[in-house]
């Protein structure tokens, strides 16, 4: 006789939980006469379309140094939300987020004549995987297990000659960092031209605890990372990206940069 027997309910196999993710920013203008950087999260608050399209986070630090530096900044991330709605989901997202951000430099180059720039931290979370890509001296930083990691390397002069340094042999970094004009950028959105972009070409499998730190360099560097650290234990992401505002303000620095926070924490 054929066995029947009906497995019990609590033997059903449930499926495994998908992280979420808990969102903060916080701005400031600094001790400028203008604010230059911008910043966007595309689904931060749909959980339905973070799961079918994927989370998005963008910040771009418009380069004061040349014209339309807020404009620039603004436009880039309008660019790349378009970008990013077009992407598909089922193809190789590495490349298809360094192929946006080529795109958008280029289009930033033609709209502005090469006369503005901005920096770019862009961040994609899908099927909890982050890629990433970066032009320019933003920062992007990883908390796992209080550990905070910079992901990302600065693209400038600095950077570059230490990089030439260490072909030579030359591990030395003290001259690449008292060169003039060493933290001049070597990459920037908005020449039309980017050389190299720091991006992940495999993604970073996230996990429950980890936080995502984007910041522009009014932050990064300004805060060390101990200080970022006791800002992320804060009990929400919001508390603390106003932490860190209120640090950097309590420090009353006379040519304060304008200065941009994102946070993204992962968990169940």
């Amino acid at each position: 006789m054929q066995d029947r027997t009906v497995q019990p309910a609590n033997d059903f196999i449930r499926p495994r939980r998908l992280l979420s993710y808990q969102v903060g920013n916080m701005q400031n203008q600094g001790g400028r006469e203008y604010q230059e950087d911008s910043f966007c999260f595309v689904n931060a608050t749909d959980v339905t379309e973070i799961k079918t399209q994927g989370l998005l986070a963008l910040l771009a630090d418009g380069m004061g140094g040349l014209e339309d530096g807020k404009a620039v900044s603004e436009t880039a991330l309008q660019l790349l939300r378009e970008e990013f709605l077009a992407m598909d989901r089922g193809g190789n997202l590495a490349e298809q987020l360094m192929t946006a951000v080529r795109r958008t430099d280029e289009s930033l180059f033609y709209r502005f004549s090469g006369r503005g720039g901005t920096t770019l931290v862009a961040c994609l979370i899908y099927r909890e995987k982050l890629w990433f890509a970066c032009v320019g001296d933003s920062y992007l930083y990883l908390q796992r297990e209080g550990e905070l990691t910079r992901l990302n390397a600065e693209q400038n002069q600095c950077h570059t000659q230490y990089a030439e340094q260490i072909v030579q042999g030359n591990l030395d970094p003290r001259a690449a960092n008292e060169a003039d004009g060493a933290q001049r950028l070597s990459e920037f959105m908005g020449s039309g031209q980017i050389g190299e972009m720091d991006a992940s070409r495999r993604p970073l499998i996230l996990r429950a605890g980890d936080q995502l730190l984007l910041c522009s360099d009014g932050v990064g560097g300004v805060l060390n990372q101990q200080e970022l650290c006791d800002c992320l234990a804060k009990p929400t992401p919001m508390q603390a990206c106003q932490e860190m505002e209120r640090e950097i303000v309590c420090r009353n620095r006379a040519y304060q940069d304008n200065f941009t926070a994102m946070v993204i924490r992962c968990g169940y």
